[in-house]
């Protein structure tokens, strides 16, 4: 997708799409894909074993980062458009790091997968390292986890059948990577939008999870998860429970992290989301960075408009 604007577009004459669309980020998206399954451990194993792959994440991602991009732009030419147009550039915020965590959250299970988690877990250090500070730097290396040493020279194939594979694999990460707003590869999935799509953007926005609610499916699932853990010797489906739970557990986390608060129970809400997360200790630990990546950003929403509640000067 290019950002490059147009000399004679404004967002005061954009063509607006005037179909509301249903907008799903990619954390909530996950939701859909829980199974109905005869008992809990059973409908989160299946869950874990049908996640999504991470190239389609980064690719979203990235669109949406650019379409911030070019409402930065246009706005700059336009200032009087602020108002109209804040709660687009707060739905893509939303949608850009819903993406951006769930690319870390979920487990790599492909070459491809392994190469997108790479590709951004290096970007995220790269601007901490430009633009953060020593804690920042620390917490997006903790978020990150341990990536691989930079490769090898790249060596060339030699035979058809090698180029004919690399060339395929580029072909694949190059076009994930450029999804265009309006594919829709499944009815209700995830997709990337565009500011044209600036109605849509503004319902998504407008019509916040209920943190509470989430808050308490998450306590259900880390009580499974607790009980499966305390265990003598889990079997193979209570281990994928264990992974399907905690992604889950902290897809559902990282919202509540995200969205700001809009109320005192929402503020009530996000204090007691960030208590039990600094209380895991049995948790990974860069499932408790990601929250506070996702905890930092939902604040930076907050702070822009005084219709919204910042936890740290409450909490």
């Amino acid at each position: 997708m290019n950002t490059a604007i147009r000399r004679d577009e404004l967002l005061s004459t954009i063509a607006l799409d005037t179909t509301l669309h249903h907008v799903i980020d990619d954390l909530a998206g996950l939701e859909r894909l829980v199974p109905i399954a005869p008992s809990a451990t059973e409908s989160l194993a299946i869950f874990r074993n049908q996640l999504p792959g991470l190239l389609a994440l980064r690719g979203r991602g990235q669109a949406h980062t650019e379409q911030v991009r070019r409402l930065i732009l246009l706005l700059a030419l336009e200032k009087g458009q602020v108002e109209r147009w804040i709660d687009v550039a707060n739905a893509l915020s939303i949608l850009t790091n819903a993406s951006n965590l769930a690319l870390l959250l979920l487990p790599a299970r492909s070459e491809d997968d392994a190469w997108a988690r790479e590709q951004f877990g290096r970007d995220l250090l790269r601007h901490a390292r430009r633009n953060g500070d020593g804690e920042d730097i620390a917490l997006a290396r903790r978020a990150v986890g341990d990536l691989p040493r930079r490769p090898a020279p790249l060596t060339l194939p030699t035979t058809t059948e090698a180029v004919a594979e690399m060339i395929e694999t580029m072909a694949r990460r190059v076009g994930a990577l450029q999804p265009k707003p309006g594919d829709e590869i499944e009815p209700g999935a995830p997709r990337a939008w565009a500011l044209e799509q600036a109605d849509s953007l503004k319902a998504y926005f407008a019509a916040a999870p209920d943190l509470a609610d989430l808050l308490d499916g998450v306590h259900h699932l880390l009580a499974l998860i607790d009980d499966l853990r305390r265990g003598d010797r889990p079997t193979g489906m209570e281990d994928a429970t264990i992974e399907g739970g905690l992604v889950l557990a902290y897809a559902r986390l990282i919202r509540i992290a995200l969205w700001p608060a809009r109320n005192a129970a929402d503020v009530a809400t996000k204090i007691a989301a960030r208590d039990l997360v600094r209380a895991r200790d049995a948790d990974p630990d860069r499932l408790g960075a990601l929250w506070e990546i996702a905890f930092g950003q939902g604040e930076t929403v907050a702070g822009q408009s005084n219709r919204f509640l910042n936890i740290d000067e409450i909490g």
